[in-house]
């Protein structure tokens, strides 16, 4: 299972969950600063759940740190999570490569949102939210 999950700031910065499970399941939770408020649901293919496991080892996601922390105080959050196997890694992002976070982890952060089409839920007309949409 593949759990990212983005975190308001100082600003309008887009809160939501979106969880992937290995058959390819998608569910999103919208928070704050999201078109879509709430869970909604769709799915992907087993082979973009593969890719995105094969992107987690080739920038040896295991092999990170826990958390990288910037000094500021008005930055979203991103969490990352991986569950196989029985075993589970998270990688807390705040601050990014300013942080002395690999690149390569916000990229996946990236990919793991162009995978699971969160764009649908969090955009409002191809456009950041800049108010918090009504439920």
């Amino acid at each position: 299972m593949i759990t990212l999950t983005r975190s308001v700031c100082f600003g309008f910065c887009p809160a939501y969950r979106v969880t992937i499970t290995g058959d390819g399941q998608v569910t999103y939770v919208g928070e704050r600063f999201v078109n879509a408020v709430g869970e909604r649901r769709a799915s992907i293919s087993p082979e973009d759940v593969q890719r995105l496991l094969r992107r987690f080892d080739e920038i040896g996601f295991d092999g990170l740190r826990d958390a990288y922390r910037s000094e500021a105080t008005d930055l979203p959050t991103y969490t990352v999570t991986l569950e196989r196997n029985g075993r589970r890694k998270t990688v807390v992002d705040y601050g990014g490569v300013g942080a002395g976070m690999p690149r390569a982890v916000r990229e996946l952060q990236d990919e793991i949102d162009r995978v699971a089409n969160t764009s649908q839920w969090v955009l409002r007309d191809g456009r950041p939210v800049q108010d918090i949409p009504q439920p």
